[in-house]
C-alpha cells in the first residue's frame, strides 16, 4: 500500500500575506507521511509567521527525531514547535496559530494525529467523510475600544474564540492513534475552507475520490472562491492499493453486478480502464453497465479522462450514438 498527497493553499485577496501554512514529508526508509497544517491567529502578530514555523519546526524536529515512539516522538516535536513560536523576539513577537498533525505509519498500518485550535482533521472510511478532531473554541463577547461590550439591538454581539494555540505557555495537546485498516484517507483543512459550507464534507468525499486528488482539491476551490474571506488552506492524504485485482473485479461486476469492498477512488480506476477496453472491443453492453455504475455510485471520471474515451471511440471507428451520447453528458456534468 502506498498513500498520495496534494494540498493547496489560497490567500485571502484582502490580505497582503496568507496567514496559512501546510507542509508534508515522506520518510521513505520509515514508510512514515508526515503532515502539519496551520493556521496563523490574525489578532496576533505576524499569522503568516507563526503557521509557517510551526509547521516547518514540527516537521524539522520529527525527521531528527530519535526515539523510536512515534507518539513520544510526535510529542517532542509539538513541544518544539511550541517552543520556536514562542521564543519569538522580534516584531513578531506574541504570534500565535492554530495547528493539525498527521503522522501516518504505512509500515505498521497505524495513524497518529492532533489538532490544536479550530482548524480540523477529517477521516474518509467506506465512502464518508467524519470530522475526528475538535474545535477548540468557545463564545466570546466583542468589545468596543472603550472596553464596553458592542450591543446590537439590545445584544450583545458574541464571536467564537479559539481556547487553544501554537505559541501559548498553557497549550495542550494529546496524539489520538487509529488502525488505518478502514480508512481511506484523511483531510486536513483551515476554518477558511470548512466555515464556508455545510456541504463540506460531502465536498471532500468528491475529491478524495477523484482520479486527480490535485484536481479534486482545486474544483473545491472552484466552488467555494466567490464566498471566501479568509485564507484557505487544504491538506489530503489517500491511500493508494498496490495489488493488482482489476481483472476479477470487473468480472465481479459484469457478471453478477457484485461491487467489491472498495473506496470509490480505486473502483473509478477499474472502471475507466474497463471503459477504455469495452471502446476498444466495441462492446456497448460492457461500456453501459460500467456507466451506469459510475452513475449509481456518483464517480466523476473527469473531463479530460472522459474526454479521451470520447477520443478513442474515433481512433478505433466505433460508431455507436449511445454510447457517445452518454459519454458526452458524463463530460458536461463533470466537476473535475
Amino acid at each position: 500500500m502506498k498513500v498520495e498527497l496534494s494540498k493547496q493553499s489560497y490567500k485571502d485577496p484582502e490580505k497582503n500575506r496568507n496567514g496559512d501554512f501546510c507542509a508534508f514529508e515522506i520518510l521513505e526508509d520509515e514508510q512514515l507521511a508526515v503532515l502539519a497544517l496551520a493556521d496563523g491567529v490574525g489578532s496576533s502578530p505576524c499569522d503568516w509567521k507563526a503557521s509557517r514555523v510551526s509547521c516547518q519546526k514540527f516537521l524539522e524536529a520529527f525527521k531528527a527525531g530519535i526515539s523510536e515512539d512515534i507518539t513520544e516522538r510526535f510529542l517532542q516535536s509539538l513541544k518544539t514547535a511550541n517552543q520556536e513560536v514562542l521564543l519569538t523576539t522580534d516584531s513578531c513577537e506574541g504570534m500565535k496559530t492554530t495547528f493539525c498533525g498527521v503522522v501516518w505509519d504505512i509500515g505498521k498500518k497505524k495513524v497518529h494525529y492532533t489538532s490544536i485550535g479550530d482548524s480540523r482533521i477529517y477521516e474518509i472510511s467506506n465512502n464518508r467523510v467524519s470530522q475526528i478532531s475538535t474545535d477548540e473554541v468557545k463564545s466570546v463577547i466583542l468589545r468596543k475600544k472603550d472596553g464596553k461590550p458592542m450591543i446590537v439591538a439590545g445584544i450583545a454581539v458574541t464571536a467564537e474564540g479559539i481556547t487553544n494555540v501554537i505559541g501559548s505557555q498553557q497549550i495542550s495537546f494529546g496524539i489520538e492513534t487509529k488502525d488505518t485498516e478502514s480508512i481511506d484517507g484523511m483531510v486536513l483543512s483551515t476554518d477558511g475552507f470548512h466555515g464556508l459550507s455545510t456541504h463540506f464534507e460531502e465536498d471532500i468525499q468528491e475529491a478524495i475520490n477523484a482520479l486527480s486528488l490535485e484536481q479534486g482539491l482545486k474544483q473545491i476551490y472552484q466552488k467555494y472562491k466567490d464566498l471566501q474571506k479568509d485564507d484557505m488552506t487544504i491538506l489530503a492524504l489517500r491511500k493508494v492499493e498496490e495489488g493488482n485485482h482489476y481483472s476479477e473485479t470487473l468480472a465481479a461486476i459484469l457478471n453478477n453486478g457484485a461491487v467489491p469492498d472498495m473506496s470509490n477512488f480505486e473502483l473509478s480506476k477499474v472502471l475507466l480502464r474497463g471503459i477504455e477496453e469495452g471502446i476498444q472491443e466495441q462492446d456497448a453492453d460492457k461500456i453501459s453497465k460500467l456507466m451506469a455504475l459510475c452513475e449509481a455510485r456518483r464517480i466523476d471520471l473527469g473531463r479530460e479522462k472522459t474526454g479521451n474515451l470520447i477520443s478513442l471511440m474515433f481512433s478505433v471507428d466505433f460508431q455507436n450514438g449511445a454510447v457517445y451520447q452518454k459519454l458526452m453528458s458524463l463530460m458536461r456534468s463533470s466537476k473535475a
